[in-house]
Formats: C-alpha cells, sequence, structure tokens
C-alpha cells in the first residue's frame, strides 16, 4: 500500500487547506472518495489537531520551520486515526511553495524564450526578404533571379509546360538622365515598376535586371501569349503621363522575348536569347517586342 500523501495551501488568515490528496491519505483520515477530485476542500479537524499537536526541535510554529530552508521536516505525534487504538505517526512535510514559484518562472521564461525565438525567425525572414529586392521598386533584384529561374525551369521540365523570359529596357534613358537628372530617373523607374506591376497577371515575377533594364518570368507561357503580354507593357508606358521640372515626357521601351524549350533550356540561354532579341529590338528603332 502507499503511503498517504497530501499537498495543503498555506493560508495566512485561517487554516490550511487540502489541494490534492490520494488513495491512502483519504483511507487513512476517512475522508468519502466524492471528496478527491475537489480542489481547495477544508482539511479534516482530526488532521488539523495532529498539526497542533506536532513536536520538533524547533519551537516555533509548524508552517515556519517548514519555510525555513524547504527542507523535509519531521513530525512525530500520537493520534488515533483510522484505528481504534492511538498509536505515533511520524509526519513528513516539507515546504514546496518555493518549487511551485521556480516552476511558475521557468514556464514565464520559456513563453518569453518561444516568443523571442519567433521575432528572430520574423526578423530572419525580412532580412532575407530585403536582401532579395531593389530598394527603389520593391521588384525582386538580380541576386534572387538565377534561385528562382531554377526553381521554375525545373516545374516547366516536370509538368511538361511552356516559360516565357522577357527582357525591357527604357528607351534612351540616359539622355533622360542627363537632361533631368538622376532624381527624375529614378522616378520614371519606380513608374514603369509600378505599370509593370499593375499590369501583369498573378503568376508573372518581375526582377529589376539592373539600371533601366527589367526581367519578367512568365510561368506556363507560350510565345504568343509573351508577345501580348510584352506588347501590353509597352503601350501602357508609352501612353503613361509623367512630368519633369513642369515639362510632359514621354516613356517608351524595347523588349526581347524567348520561350523554354525552343530558345533555351537553361536559365542562361533563356536570358541570353532575350537580350539578344531586346538588342534587335533596338537596332531596329526602339518602342517594339522582338520575339527571339
Amino acid at each position: 500500500m502507499s503511503d498517504p500523501v497530501a499537498l495543503l495551501q498555506k493560508n495566512t488568515s485561517s487554516s490550511p487547506t487540502l489541494l490534492r490528496s490520494n488513495t491512502a491519505f483519504e483511507q487513512l483520515f476517512r475522508l468519502s472518495s466524492p471528496q478527491r477530485p475537489l480542489l481547495l476542500t477544508s482539511l479534516p479537524e482530526d488532521f488539523l489537531d495532529l498539526l497542533s499537536q506536532c513536536t520538533s526541535d524547533s519551537v516555533a510554529p509548524v508552517w515556519c520551520v517548514l519555510a525555513q530552508d524547504g527542507k523535509c521536516q519531521h513530525f512525530k505525534l500520537r493520534a488515533a486515526l483510522a484505528d481504534p487504538e492511538p498509536d505515533y505517526v511520524l509526519l513528513l512535510m516539507q515546504d514546496i511553495s518555493e518549487q511551485e514559484n521556480t516552476a511558475q518562472l521557468l514556464k514565464q521564461q520559456n513563453a518569453q524564450l518561444k516568443q523571442r525565438l519567433t521575432d528572430i525567425e520574423q526578423l530572419k525572414n525580412r532580412i532575407r526578404e530585403q536582401s532579395i529586392r531593389d530598394p527603389l521598386t520593391n521588384l525582386y533584384n538580380r541576386r534572387f533571379l538565377n534561385e528562382f529561374m531554377e526553381r521554375e525551369l525545373a516545374l516547366a521540365r516536370r509538368n511538361q509546360k511552356p516559360l516565357a523570359v522577357v527582357m525591357l529596357d527604357l528607351d534612351h534613358f540616359k539622355q533622360l538622365n542627363d537632361q533631368f537628372g538622376h532624381q527624375t530617373g529614378d522616378k520614371v523607374i519606380e513608374m514603369v515598376a509600378k505599370h509593370l506591376l499593375r499590369q501583369s497577371r498573378r503568376t508573372d515575377v518581375l526582377f529589376r535586371y539592373g539600371g533601366e533594364e527589367f526581367l519578367v518570368i512568365l510561368p506556363n507561357t507560350n510565345a504568343t501569349q509573351a508577345l501580348h503580354l510584352a506588347e501590353n507593357w509597352r503601350l501602357h508606358v508609352e501612353q503613361a503621363q509623367i512630368f519633369a521640372k513642369h515639362q510632359a515626357i514621354t516613356i517608351t521601351l524595347s523588349a526581347g522575348i524567348s520561350v523554354y524549350p525552343e530558345q533555351g533550356t537553361t536559365a542562361f540561354n533563356l536570358i541570353q536569347a532575350a537580350d539578344e532579341a531586346l538588342y534587335q529590338a533596338k537596332a531596329s528603332g526602339r518602342n517594339q517586342v522582338v520575339m527571339s
């Protein structure tokens, strides 16, 4: 049979209360079984009497003795419990309130640690996102292009779907910078990026390739569809109104297109083919779209 065990709560203004007890304790003090699952039930009077009879080396009250160092204290008492004849009982008591406080503190610290780990993970994600974004346009940057394109090409191969690459370049951008200044040039680049995003599909992924160049990856898009999209971008940029130094200026762009797998099966080959098509568009008078 197991030893009687009970968990008590010390009260400053009243008798201690019984928090939990095992079957042996209930039988010893004649507690009825329905009381067992109840919390904060009053201690039986005979147990309180036993506490009052405790003798120890210290003359301090029982609870003061227990609170001295948290160690287990031994008390000897003589009382009649479930047996008809009185007998000596060795009572072992220990103040575990400090352990409870420590457990609560550890629980709080654990929750704080989890929150810090969550914050760190979110910060890492923000830093990662910033590292692959162009600060001026918030488009993806060239650094992220190879990683993303390899992933998209793998999907295209697996699903046997086309993938188009469009290279776009603003026409006469150096002249615009020389005439109106770099601040106006940045404003134009921002405007073009917004127009490209506004006229793109949700699946299209845009990159600022460098300077006044943009690159767009079009998953699951054939040559005809890519040509239609690029022409739409070209038209909207040409029709946009931009003012620099109180003067309206017109911006045009040229574009070159390549399609997987016809013009290449690697990221390098597709970008090179689109760049060559862009060069042809420039050489043919600008403000136009050329297929590779």
